[in-house]
C-alpha cells in the first residue's frame, strides 16, 4: 500500500471571488482568483480522481491544465513560481492570489515535502539560489548559473531522485533537449515505483511516454477526461510529421 497518495481533488467554485462584468476577458482581474469560476472546465467538474502514480494533464494551450496544476501547488504550499514550501521568494507582486476552491482528500496519508518544477522560472529561482549565500550544495555545488538552461534543470530534478516526495512538472520539455528528456522519463519512472507521486503538464509525446503506472487527463475547454497515448493531440500531431512528413 502506498504510503502518502493524493487521491482525489475537490472543486469549490463559490469560495472563488467574484468581480463586476467578469464575463468578458478584458475585465478579468487576475490579481485574484475570481476569474477562475468563469473558465468552463472548472464549471463541469465537482471533483477529480487521481489514480495512478503519474498523472498527465494534456491539450492545447489555453485549456487551462496549467492554472489547475498551479493552483493544486499553491493549496499544497509549494512557492508558485519554483521550489517547496521552504523557497521563499516572489517576482512578480501581482501573481499572489489566495487559493480557497480546491480541497484534498488523502489516502491513506498526506506527503509533508514536495517539489514543484516550472520551467519558465528557473532563471528566477537560480538567482535565489545564488543570493541565498550561494546555495547550490544541494545541486553539486557549482553555481547553476555557469550551465544551459536544461542542464541547470537537470541537476535539480537530478538531486530529487531519491526523495519520495510531491512532484508538479509543468511544461518541463521547454528546457529539455529530446535526449534529456528521455533521461528525465527514466528517473520518473524510478522515482514513482519508489512511491513519489508525479502530476505533470506536458506536450511532449517523449514525456508523456510512461505506461506504467500512470493516466493521462484530456482538456478539452470544457471537460476533463482520460484518454489514451495515441489519443492525444500531440502525440498525432509528431506522428504524422515524423512519418509523412508533413501536417496535413
Amino acid at each position: 500500500m502506498k504510503k502518502n497518495f493524493l487521491k482525489t481533488i475537490y472543486f469549490d467554485n463559490t469560495q472563488l471571488g467574484s468581480s463586476e462584468d467578469d464575463t468578458q476577458w478584458d475585465y478579468w482581474d487576475y490579481s485574484d482568483n475570481s476569474y477562475i469560476k468563469e473558465i468552463p472546465v472548472f464549471q463541469n467538474i465537482e471533483e477529480l480522481e487521481l489514480n495512478e502514480a503519474i498523472t498527465y494533464f494534456v491539450w492545447e494551450n489555453g485549456s487551462w491544465k496549467s492554472t489547475l496544476l498551479e493552483n493544486i501547488a499553491t493549496t499544497f504550499w509549494f512557492n508558485k513560481e519554483w521550489g517547496t514550501k521552504n523557497t521563499l521568494y516572489q517576482t512578480n507582486e501581482t501573481d499572489n492570489q489566495v487559493n480557497n476552491w480546491l480541497t484534498f482528500s488523502w489516502q491513506p496519508s498526506m506527503f509533508q515535502y514536495g517539489y514543484f518544477f516550472r520551467a519558465e522560472w528557473i532563471y528566477n529561482f537560480v538567482n535565489y539560489l545564488e543570493n541565498t549565500q550561494n546555495w547550490f550544495s544541494p545541486y553539486g555545488g557549482e553555481n547553476l548559473h555557469k550551465f544551459s538552461h536544461g542542464q541547470q534543470f537537470l541537476k535539480i530534478f537530478e538531486a530529487q531522485k531519491d526523495s519520495v516526495w510531491f512532484y508538479i512538472l509543468d511544461e518541463i520539455e521547454s528546457a529539455l533537449s529530446p535526449a534529456n528528456q528521455l533521461k528525465v522519463v527514466e528517473i520518473i519512472k524510478y522515482m514513482a515505483e519508489k512511491w513519489s507521486q508525479f502530476i505533470i503538464a506536458t506536450h511532449s509525446p517523449i514525456i508523456l511516454n510512461i505506461h506504467k503506472n500512470s493516466q493521462i487527463l484530456s482538456f478539452d475547454y470544457r471537460n476533463i477526461e482520460e484518454t489514451s497515448y495515441d489519443m492525444v493531440p500531440c502525440v498525432d500531431m509528431y506522428k504524422r510529421v515524423l512519418y509523412a512528413k508533413k501536417i496535413i
